[in-house]
């Protein structure tokens, strides 16, 4: 069933700083997610100020649970998008192992994700989805109402040229 429904932009722009609106980013992941696994229900995003938390509804064993990561310092490098676990807490606040973040990644999507135990970083390949040639880096990252601000530094898009010639 097609809808005539117009969405939001998922992102806009002025001059050096995007804005990504959170709402479109919970409906995009859901129903991404929904398409590649039933352990995830729900995803839900907020943040305040640098830090961006992202809660996760999931069925562990069948059982509902809630999960939710701290996530800071996040950075764009190299079309590879990077950030670090700060905590992970499972249902009722309770703190959980952060190595459990990279069993999750294995899990979810390991041709996409990587994370790193010891500095507790989770990085996330971009390569299938942004353009060769592209180095953007992030300079800050804040979190006002259902808005995530990016504020990019300096960059380049260099031009990829094909070497197929004819003979």
């Amino acid at each position: 069933m097609s809808s005539e429904l117009a969405l939001r932009p998922l992102v806009k722009w002025d001059g050096f700083a995007l804005q990504v609106d959170l709402d479109m980013v919970e409906l995009v992941a859901n129903r991404e997610l929904a398409r590649r696994t039933d352990a995830i229900r729900r995803v839900g995003v907020t943040g305040e100020e640098g830090t961006l938390e992202i809660h996760l509804e999931v069925a562990l064993k069948g059982l509902p649970a809630r999960v939710s990561a701290s996530l800071s310092e996040l950075r764009l490098h190299r079309r590879f998008f990077g950030c670090r676990i700060e905590a992970l807490r499972g249902p009722l606040g309770i703190p959980l192992l952060i190595g459990l973040a990279g069993a999750l990644a294995r899990r979810l999507a390991p041709e996409l994700l990587r994370f790193d135990p010891e500095d507790r970083i989770l990085l996330v390949d971009l390569r299938r989805f942004l353009p060769d040639g592209l180095e953007v880096r992030i300079s800050d990252v804040r979190c006002f109402g259902r808005w995530l601000t990016v504020k990019l530094a300096g960059g380049s898009v260099a031009a990829v040229l094909a070497a197929a010639r004819e003979i």
